[in-house]
């Protein structure tokens, strides 16, 4: 017989709303980025907790997940041309000069017709997609999640919601009006209509979350948004016992160092530069660079010695995950050149327990505010000092076993995030 608190809880359960989420992103699975990465990881808890999820994309959808329904707009053979476009050139090793010399040229063409003239982004048909079908598309929901990058995600959730006005949760990456390089598209044509729609959003929605604090304040600030409804919505990763038994088995006794790095670089945003001089003082070691054609270009502008370099392309997410555990001493994550950006990469490493080097370009980055919590993550700068910093990692790598993953669950796993979600 169930005792009278059990019986209550039971009662908690059933009561408790289930909620049909209609999630707007342009990107979602099988495109690779941290953001459909955040977002596969924060639909599976939804559907886990019993809630009912539909994702409206403008990535072509291969196959169906049983879990939840998935939506294309778009137009799928323009989608499938930039797609295959985009992952060719992706793939391009530095041996295939002629081929990189016109993909190249193909992506300066359309760099420049799109940032100079497309509005708001480079998504921009997608968007005129959704807004001609918009009103046929029946869709039930009690919670809108619109999801950028890219901001056409939040256009297209604001056109299918404003007659029906349900509640709305925007989920901000890297800012949009307040990106002062690398910007979404002409600034000085579009300036003010970037600032108009982002400000009015704001107004609107029931819940905005920023993936740091210093991004919600300058935010704050700069539309006057009622701080009541921003979230610190924290980049999130998933602890998983198998790479971590990985990580521990790893031979970190060999007096080379094998260093890993999984990511991007974009000019006035982030950059190798300094990190590659910090690199320079260690004298037995391997870097190794899973990066695009793009990224591989900027690094081949410094000094490198290639038997102390490695290239390799982009590679799935699953397959990164196994290298990352198995292949190298330490993961490398390098900051931003300004506070509004976190790179989200880094939680991804802290779950793998490995020690991970955050290159920290700026005094007020917030990566730096993580290294409090997790005694795997190493702040270094072009300041730090070389000899402690190796004492400091040879002693980590002899307690390899001691990372925390029941803070870590509750501080940057889905479950931590949606909680902040489930409040309608």
């Amino acid at each position: 017989m169930l005792s009278p608190v059990s019986i209550l809880l039971l009662i908690i359960q059933e009561s408790r709303k289930m909620s049909k989420y209609l999630i707007v992103t342009h990107q979602f699975l099988p495109h690779v980025s941290p953001r459909t990465t955040r977002w596969k990881l924060l639909v599976d808890e939804l559907v886990s907790l019993g809630h009912e999820v539909t994702v409206l994309t403008g990535t072509k959808q291969h196959s169906q997940d049983s879990n939840i329904e998935t939506i294309f707009v778009g137009n799928s053979r323009a989608s499938n041309v930039v797609v295959s476009l985009r992952n060719q050139s992706n793939g391009l090793d530095s041996k295939n000069r002629i081929k990189s010399i016109i993909f190249k040229l193909l992506k300066k063409v359309y760099r420049f017709v799109i940032r100079n003239f497309a509005w708001p982004d480079y998504t921009m048909f997608w968007l005129i997609s959704v807004f001609k079908v918009r009103n046929k598309l029946n869709l039930e929901y009690d919670v809108l999640v619109t999801v950028s990058l890219p901001f056409s995600s939040h256009i297209a959730g604001y056109l299918i919601n404003k007659k029906i006005g349900k509640p709305w949760i925007m989920d901000v990456g890297d800012p949009f009006t307040l990106k002062t390089t690398a910007s979404e598209n002409n600034s000085f044509l579009y300036g003010r209509l970037n600032k108009y729609y982002e400000g009015k959003f704001y107004q609107q929605a029931s819940k905005v979350l920023f993936t740091h604090d210093d991004a919600r304040k300058i935010h704050i600030k700069e539309f006057q948004i009622n701080p009541s409804i921003t979230v610190v919505g924290q980049p999130i990763s998933k602890f998983r016992e198998h790479l971590y038994e990985q990580t521990k088995n790893y031979n970190y006794t060999n007096n080379d160092i094998k260093f890993g790095y999984f990511g991007i670089f974009t000019h006035g945003v982030r950059t190798p530069v300094n990190f590659i001089n910090f690199l320079d003082k260690f004298q037995n070691y391997e870097m190794h660079w899973y990066i695009n054609s793009d990224s591989e270009s900027i690094l081949q502008k410094n000094r490198l010695d290639s038997s102390k370099h490695n290239f390799n392309s982009h590679v799935a997410r699953d397959e990164a995950l196994q290298l990352m555990t198995k292949s190298f001493h330490c993961l490398v994550s390098i900051g931003n050149l300004n506070p509004n950006q976190i790179p989200s990469k880094v939680i991804e490493y802290i779950a793998t327990g490995k020690p991970v080097i955050h290159f920290a370009e700026i005094n007020n980055d917030p990566v730096i505010h993580i290294a409090d919590e997790f005694d795997n993550l190493f702040i270094v700068t072009k300041n730090t000092d070389i000899n402690i910093f190796k004492k400091d990692l040879n002693k980590f790598f002899s307690e390899i076993d001691n990372f925390d993953s029941k803070k870590f669950n509750k501080l940057y796993s889905p479950s931590a995030l949606i909680e902040k979600l489930d409040t309608f």
